[in-house]
């Protein structure tokens, strides 16, 4: 495989028709890997690239299977979707060559207006091709190579996947100087199902805030032990907010100052209609 290529690995139930969110419009620059989470379909339905059947129970323990069977191949991006995404070929051939031309890191598309969604930093803004952000959601999210081997070994720790997007993930990227994280507001996905994963206790016995909490305390772990990372300020900004309980009341009042700019500007754009 050409080290150009990107993996873009997507899920399936066993049941349903495979694929069946995403518009074929285009080919795509990409190989598929198509992931049977039932572990019931020994030979993939569809002609794919990669095909992968193993009973798992939620995205970090299928991110992680994964990861165990690719981690030799050769790639430069691998990107993961949920079988309620809605999004056409042509814009995940778009959505890889702007992280190309960009350089990005670590990125995802933006989610459409209408979309169930957690956290609406990564809801779609108008007139961005990309806006920089200190780290994806596990809903979507797409890895240059480095970073999808150096979190690997870490899905053992969260069947959910959470805590890995917020906290892991950018504290790897400042170990391996792998820094670039965006949306890109270019591509939109719709996700056309609510969220399944809150409240769910898993196989460990853990709920996914018990795993948010637990890779909180890996990444507290790592940088203690990277004298380099202590003293990095916005990392610790990350670490120090805890989602697991929210967004803090203090967070939510620094945001008033952006609200009002972004008042006045969508005040100016409409008078020049």
């Amino acid at each position: 495989m050409s080290i150009s290529r990107t993996i873009v690995a997507i899920t399936w139930d066993g049941k349903s028709s495979p694929m069946d969110h995403i518009h074929f419009d285009v080919e795509p620059t990409f190989d598929w890997l198509l992931y049977d989470y039932s572990g019931r379909i020994s030979e993939s339905p569809t002609t794919v690239a990669h095909y992968m059947s193993i009973k798992s129970e939620c995205k970090g323990d299928i991110m992680g299977n994964i990861y165990e069977t690719i981690k030799l191949n050769t790639f430069q991006f691998i990107g993961f979707l949920d079988d309620d995404l809605v999004i056409s070929v042509s814009d995940l051939n778009k959505l890889i060559f702007i992280a190309k031309i960009e350089n990005l890191d670590v990125f995802q598309p933006s989610l459409n207006h209408d979309s169930y969604y957690s956290f609406r930093q990564f809801i779609h803004k108008p007139g961005f091709l990309i806006q920089e952000t200190d780290w994806v959601e596990i809903m979507t999210p797409f890895y240059c190579k480095e970073i999808f081997l150096g979190i690997g070994p870490y899905f053992k720790h969260s069947i959910s996947g959470q805590g890995i997007d917020v906290y892991l993930v950018p504290t790897l990227q400042r170990v391996l100087g792998k820094m670039k994280t965006a949306v890109v507001h270019a591509v939109q996905l719709k996700h056309a199902r609510p969220l399944r994963t809150d409240n769910r206790i898993f196989s460990s016995g853990k709920t996914n805030l018990d795993e948010i909490r637990i890779i909180h305390e890996i990444c507290i772990k790592i940088v203690a032990e990277n004298s380099k990372l202590t003293s990095d300020k916005q990392l610790t900004k990350i670490l120090e907010r805890r989602y697991v309980y929210g967004i803090p009341l203090s967070l939510k009042i620094q945001r008033i100052p952006r609200m009002i700019r972004n008042l006045y500007k969508l005040i100016v754009d409409a008078s020049y209609r």
